[in-house]
């Protein structure tokens, strides 16, 4: 009934105005009959027909830069929270794991700086890292001075296995003091593990051989290391992880701020807005049409 009552009403606006042609196109029909010469001092709202288009490359921009910036100028208020929240949560996790990361790197570096000795590692290569004796090759006083110094071209020498048969060599050449993979190594590899301050060392101070034991000659110390250098790791893994977020919100954001504004454009909606102060010598007829047309 409410359909009918509603065609019919539209349909008569064309007879009230004495204008019988009509061009099919419902926005310009209405626009023409309320504005005939029939209807004096008739006044049509300023809104009307306004479709109030947006573009949507600008709205993603705005969302591209500053999450949830598009869908707050479309007053979609309630995502552009949703997408601002997570920016700024995203942000702040970053920052206080990285901060934590640092912190936690600090501790185990200052620790290994104080408890690992390249100079006890040294000693124990000096005395058992030789097939073949040999003086010549043999660390000197001035050798170990240079160490402690973190001097350690001449270890990196046996490491490499350069004085031929007269060196066992290994499998990793120690970095040097104060890079990153300097304290990874000396936490993970087993040829590192004559440098801890409790691996056992005889009468002279010298760490002892192993005699090939190697899983049950790795010092405690060593492994609570390793540990302590993994929180710092899981720490920058979480801060990178929270950066990968406010980059994949920046980019959703802008992507539902496009596709919204495309959404909001196939929606035009109308408020057409009579106000009949006289129609012909008849001045008491009034009337409001409020009209939404979906697209």
């Amino acid at each position: 009934m409410n359909k009918i009552f509603i065609c019919l009403l539209l349909c008569s606006f064309p007879l009230m105005a004495g204008e019988g042609r009509r061009t099919g196109n419902l926005r310009l029909d209405l626009l023409q009959n309320f504005s005939d010469s029939s209807f004096t001092n008739t006044e049509i709202s300023k809104n009307n027909f306004s479709n109030g288009k947006v573009n949507p490359f600008i709205t993603g921009l705005y969302s591209f830069v500053i999450p949830g910036a598009g869908q707050f100028a479309m007053e979609s208020y309630t995502r552009a929270g949703i997408y601002f929240t997570v920016e700024v949560a995203a942000i702040a996790t970053a920052i206080l794991y990285n901060a934590k990361g640092n912190s936690q790197t600090d501790k185990f570096q200052n620790y290994a700086d104080a408890h690992w000795s390249a100079v006890r590692y040294a000693q124990w290569i000096n005395k058992y890292g030789v097939a073949d004796y040999q003086p010549s090759v043999a660390f000197s006083q001035a050798d170990f001075d240079a160490i402690g110094n973190y001097d350690f071209s001449k270890i990196n020498a046996w490491e490499r296995g350069d004085y031929g048969s007269h060196t066992i060599g290994f499998t990793h050449v120690l970095p040097e003091h104060g890079e990153q993979q300097y304290y990874e190594l000396i936490g993970k590899y087993n040829q590192y593990k004559f440098g801890w301050d409790t691996y056992p060392a005889d009468g002279q101070g010298i760490p002892v051989s192993d005699n090939g034991n190697y899983d049950g000659m790795i010092p405690k110390q060593m492994q609570d290391y390793s540990s302590e250098r993994g929180k710092a790791n899981n720490y920058y893994t979480a801060a990178k992880t929270a950066v990968s977020l406010v980059v994949l919100n920046h980019v959703i954001s802008a992507l539902d701020a496009m596709f919204t504004a495309r959404y909001h454009n196939r929606i035009i909606e109308s408020n057409v807005g009579m106000n009949f102060n006289q129609f012909g010598a008849e001045p008491d007829l009034a009337a409001m049409l409020n009209m939404k047309i979906y697209f």
